[in-house]
């Protein structure tokens, strides 16, 4: 799906790009593929390349870079090239882009009229009463003459009186960390026809899936604690699966999805996880081992990619860490943690009644379509209300 001539570069626009200059093709080639001009190519690979920081390079640029295709991504002698290198990808390109709109969008485009009318309306009611954003929005529309989320900006910006200690929940969310370029690049070919925007067209088409959202949690990361959760959630129900996991990488994911379908078999496990959306971590990046039937290669089912920084596109199971943590808070080893262990845990999880789902518990609600067999043999079990026990007390030995 080609985006309109006119509007900004997508995360799949990117995403071609970087597969088609893996391949070799030229700006013409391209720009017909993703319906831009090839001015437009050229602008995004000039303004988004990054270096390639190697111990052997020297400080001298390569002259291949300095014309088009400007970086190394198809270069044949890129593995041996002592040069400084050019690259382009997708996510450092589209996490830059978005780092410069928000930049772009963080001017100033208020009066100092209007700020002194909030500062002397709105800001004693936060500071001193902790009226929230919504509550002052609803109480003096007319003194605020901007959206929630430039209202937002400018406390960060310190353009108003009111701070983000004095806001009911900022505080408790971390300011969002740098793109980390060390970090490990998944293959991008893998994505094509796995976008988001994939997802909502097969969904569109097929509205009774059953969509399961996956994510990892990790424990302490390094060393003993190199264990980590597969977390698996049907979204409809909120009933969701633990897998402990090793370490955080694909084969181990594979693993564990050869392991559910031996225990489903092939035809409950096409029924039950018929849609699959994660993020881009690198541990699933082997999306055509989690679809197919390790017996007969035939597709099971079919995973899809939420687009980066963008974890409210499977905010279900987000959402559902937050029993975990309960019990495991962040930075607490998984290292003596068992599969019989984590079992445990997602029963007491898929136990709590739930105000979306009518103040029935996950287990309840899914009891229908999982199907009784089906749960007891992924050994999850139903426990009593009295009974549920979400402390840290839970796992400990």
């Amino acid at each position: 799906m080609k985006t309109p001539k006119y509007k900004h570069l997508t995360f799949e626009d990117r995403c071609t790009i970087q597969q088609y200059l893996n391949l070799g093709l030229n700006f013409a080639e391209i720009s017909n593929r993703i319906g831009k001009d090839r001015g437009c190519i050229s602008k995004e690979l000039q303004k988004h390349r990054f270096k390639k920081h190697r111990a052997n390079t020297k400080d001298c640029e390569c002259p291949l870079t300095a014309k088009p295709p400007y970086v190394c991504n198809a270069c044949d002698k890129a593995y041996r090239c002592t040069k400084l290198q050019y690259l382009y990808n997708a996510s450092v390109a589209n996490n830059a882009y978005q780092k410069a709109l928000r930049q772009e969008r963080s001017h100033l485009k208020i009066t100092e009229e209007e700020v002194a009318a909030i500062n002397d309306v709105i800001a004693p009611l936060m500071i001193q009463k902790h009226h929230s954003v919504n509550h002052v929005y609803a109480a003096h529309p007319e003194v605020l003459p901007i959206s929630k989320s430039t209202f937002y900006k400018y406390i960060d910006l310190g353009v108003l009186n009111v701070k983000n200690i004095d806001l009911q929940r900022k505080v408790r969310y971390k300011v969002k960390k740098e793109y980390d370029y060390t970090r490990p690049i998944t293959n991008v070919a893998i994505k094509i026809s796995r976008f988001y925007t994939d997802f909502q067209e097969y969904i569109e088409l097929h509205p009774m899936a059953s969509i399961v959202e996956m994510d990892t949690v990790i424990g302490t990361p390094g060393g003993k604690g190199g264990k980590c959760f597969l977390t698996l959630l049907f979204r409809a129900y909120n009933f969701m699966l633990i897998i402990i996991l090793p370490y955080k990488r694909s084969e181990y994911v594979t693993k564990a999805f050869l392991d559910l379908k031996n225990t489903l078999g092939d035809e409950e496990f096409h029924r039950l996880f018929e849609v699959i959306l994660t993020d881009n971590g690198t541990e699933f990046s082997d999306p055509v081992s989690i679809e197919a039937s390790f017996k007969t290669g035939e597709k099971l089912s079919s995973l899809f990619y939420c687009e980066p920084n963008c974890s409210w596109q499977k905010g279900c199971i987000e959402k559902n860490h937050e029993y975990i943590r309960y019990v495991l808070p962040k930075k607490t080893s998984f290292a003596g943690i068992t599969q019989d262990d984590a079992n445990l845990l997602a029963s007491h999880i898929n136990s709590v009644p739930r105000v979306s789902l009518n103040n029935r518990s996950p287990y309840e609600a899914t009891l229908g379509f999982i199907g009784q067999d089906n749960i007891n043999k992924l050994n999850i079990q139903l426990i009593p209300n009295d009974e549920i026990d979400l402390s840290m007390n839970l796992l400990r030995k």
